[in-house]
């Protein structure tokens, strides 16, 4: 078996996901390399995975989908179930109201009903509200009333790095249900916590001075040294000079913004200006770099991906300055090393999940393209947007409104002191931590107790996988089922005609059901020897139960293949064809899981790890394909390849679309008035006014200009004073001189100061 004597955390954590059914959290540092894990995750595990994360870019950057797209959830409260004292004009959701508008496809469904590991990235900014949400839906649909319908969940995120957002007025709802926003305090982990496992080898710092002072701020451990030594990086008026390439680290959009702008501004010569292309689905809210980027030579830009050709000539955060533009061409000079590098455009992913037909495994499609240079302006930049980057130099201009934790934010994106500048006095407000995350840091565990839980719940796993593999009831109900479902007239039906057929297919199913469960006894009998010998015992078993059970569900298999090409003979059967193909993927999900059991077993043995290659090798992919291409051939049916194949012919590059919002800014930047826009459009005011509350909510433009003060200060005053941004009431509020329109206006304004 494996020697777990030398403690590697990244290792642990994937043996308990790989060989336990436990919830695991798994957080480390800045520059521990937590994405890096994931990735590899991705590649290896056996189990069907998928990630998703609260937000579109974090969702984007993990090369997964947002919590809301996958379990269509309604953006806003949600509560366990309706509150004490019903809100004033408060909107919230509850398992019920969920429940009502959830319309699940056959494919999600599918989806959910595989899953076996759900990933959720960037977890600090997960609320406990959203987390049992999401444990609610996976339950209804699963029908299993375990913690999140059996699924096992890897929650993966720094909890002193962006924290869950609320507004006072949900908070007044939530408080009644949970002790903290965070997610740990969901209530779906009250009762199922999860391993708690931190990286700790820290990849970014090599300075242990500095290495010391992050750990002390991470854990509430400030000493009066610390902040002696910070106090020795404070320059108030510090200027830096245009080739010391330092980046400014502020808390406020705006401020970043007004700082890049300003810059090249100051630059001499002409703006370049490169526009993204977009290719299908990419939702404005998810673009992971600027959509139209402008700039000029000499401009300081900062990379914003990793160098994909394995030569690391940049990485995310790397600092370079232009020296070369042409209409199509960027060159840049990088800081430190001073190499030149002629940009390439990087492809960023929409991804959504769908099944893979012949394999029924979970499997991304790719639905939208943004293709764009991976690079931005970088004379600032906020510290929310620098999650993830690394900086030689930085300017730290936090002043006295930052959040509770969030200097350690800041200082940690720094390879060294030796680049840190410090613009604002250090407050003791901006060096504490929540104390809810310390608490919560406190269920740490060490590794002996780790080893111990392991080696126990990798037992337990195998225990309950092998009983699975061997238990067919599921199936022999649903065959069951099915055949239940022939109740029509012959006559009204083209299905009633294969009833004998159905009926026999259970009765010879229900035989080998019978034998299963007689081996399901020996199982559980063998698994309480966990000795090697006794799990080669276990193994020998297994292998002859496979070899005896698996040629039987093949062989019903086989009979339902051949009757799907009985029934196409007939016209309409389009319904009970899709009937026959989920019910014969259910018995070749019965026959993988028995090929799998036996593979999971060797390599508990052999102490190696079982990874998604090994599963595929397993398999004879090949004979299967062309079954089910066999099935798929049906002329204006159920031809799924020829849809396939068009959906791939529709990757060839398209005229990117004129994005209409881009043309109403540009009439409006021309001194086009809304009416006069409108009119020239041939669009109503209203949605003029949405495209440009879209340009303010990006602080592109200004809702003063459009407005005016006095309209302005009415709407965000009534805002403030009924604490919400529902459309509805405010117009009430003001009148009907204020048009929707306006608000929307108003709105963007409002949510920009915000940021």
């Amino acid at each position: 078996m494996r020697n777990m004597s030398e403690y590697n955390p990244a290792e642990v954590a994937a043996r308990f996901i790989n060989y336990t059914s436990r919830h695991i959290f798994l957080t480390g540092k800045a520059g521990t390399g937590k994405t890096t894990f994931l990735r590899n995750l991705m590649e290896l595990t056996h189990k069907r995975a998928v990630i998703v994360a609260p937000t579109g870019i974090a969702a984007i950057n993990a090369a997964g989908v947002t919590i809301h797209s996958l379990f269509q959830l309604p953006f806003g409260t949600y509560l366990p179930k309706a509150p004490a004292v019903e809100p004033f004009n408060q909107l919230y959701n509850t398992p019920r109201s969920i429940v009502r508008h959830l319309q699940m496809n056959t494919t999600k469904r599918r989806i959910f009903q595989d899953l076996e590991l759900l990933i959720i990235d960037e977890v600090s900014m997960l609320r406990a509200d959203l987390l049992d949400a999401i444990d609610m839906v996976l339950r209804y649909i699963r029908k299993n009333n375990e913690s999140f319908g059996g699924v096992q969940v890897l929650f993966i995120g720094d909890l002193h790095q962006l924290p869950p957002v609320v507004k006072a007025n949900e908070w007044q709802l939530l408080g009644e249900f949970y002790k903290s926003i965070y997610f740990f305090d969901a209530h779906a982990l009250q009762h199922h916590p999860p391993v708690y496992i931190e990286l700790e080898k820290i990849y970014r710092q090599a300075d242990d001075v500095f290495i010391s002072l992050l750990n002390n701020l991470r854990n509430n451990e400030i000493t009066a040294e610390n902040i002696a030594l910070l106090e020795k990086y404070y320059r108030h008026d510090f200027v830096p000079g245009k080739d010391d390439k330092y980046i400014t680290l502020t808390t406020h959009n705006q401020r970043a913004d007004t700082l890049n702008k300003k810059s090249l501004e100051e630059l001499e010569g002409k703006s370049y200006f490169y526009k993204a292309t977009i290719d299908g689905e990419f939702s404005e809210g998810s673009y992971p770099a600027e959509h139209r980027l402008e700039l000029k030579l000499g401009a300081q830009v900062m990379f914003i991906k990793n160098d994909q050709s394995g030569e690391r000539k940049f990485f995310n955060g790397k600092i370079a300055t232009v020296i070369s533009l042409d209409e199509d061409r960027i060159e840049v000079l990088t800081d430190g090393e001073g190499e030149k590098i002629v940009l390439e455009s990087f492809t960023w992913k929409n991804i959504r999940y769908t099944n893979h037909k012949v394999t029924n495994e979970i499997e991304e499609e790719v639905i939208g393209k943004f293709i764009q240079f991976p690079i931005k302006l970088a004379w600032a930049i906020t510290v929310h947007k620098s999650q993830g980057l690394t900086f030689d130099k930085a300017i730290i201009d936090i002043g006295n409104a930052f959040a509770p934790g969030q200097i350690y934010v800041a200082l940690s994106r720094l390879r060294s002191l030796d680049g840190l500048v410090l613009t604002s006095q250090i407050s003791r407000t901006g060096i504490r931590q929540d104390q809810n995350v310390s608490l919560f840091s406190k269920n740490k565990q060490t590794q002996q107790t780790l080893d111990e839980q392991i080696k126990h719940e990798s037992e337990f796993f195998l225990r309950r996988y092998l009983l699975q593999c061997f238990d067919l009831t599921p199936l022999d109900n649903f065959v069951y089922e099915h055949v239940h479902s022939y109740s029509k007239d012959i006559n009204k039906s083209a299905k009633q005609k294969h009833v004998k057929w159905a009926q026999q297919l259970l009765k010879d199913l229900s035989e080998v059901k019978s034998n299963a469960s007689k081996f399901l006894a020996q199982i559980q009998r063998l698994c309480q020897d966990q000795s090697e010998d006794g799990l080669r015992i276990l193994l020998e078993r297994t292998q002859a139960a496979e070899k005896y059970f698996n040629p039987l569900l093949l062989d019903l298999s086989r009979r339902i293949f051949e009757r799907m090409e009985l029934v196409k003979q007939d016209k309409l059967v389009t319904a009970y064809l899709t009937e026959l193909l989920e019910m014969e993927s259910l018995f070749y999900e019965q026959f993988k899981k028995i090929r799998k059991s036996s593979g999971l077993l060797q390599c508990k043995i052999d102490g190696t790890d079982f990874t998604k290659a090994e599963m595929s090798g397993l398999l004879n992919q090949e004979e299967r394909e062309a079954q089910m291409k066999k099935v798929h051939a049906v002329p204006g049916k159920l031809d799924f390849t020829a849809k396939r194949e068009r959906a791939k012919k529709s990757d060839a590059p398209k005229e990117p679309k004129e994005d209409t919002k881009e043309v109403s800014l540009e009439l409006f930047l021309d001194g086009k008035s809304i009416s006069e826009i409108a009119s020239e459009r041939k669009m109503v005011v209203g949605t003029i006014e949405g495209h440009l509350a879209h340009y303010v909510a990006k602080q592109e433009i200004s809702a003063l200009d459009i407005l005016g003060k006095k309209k302005l200060d009415k709407i965000l005053q009534a805002i403030k004073v009924l604490q919400t941004m529902n459309l509805t009431p405010i117009r009430a509020h003001l009148g009907k001189s204020y048009t929707f329109g306006e608000i929307k206006i108003g709105i963007a304004a409002h949510l920009a100061e915000g940021e």
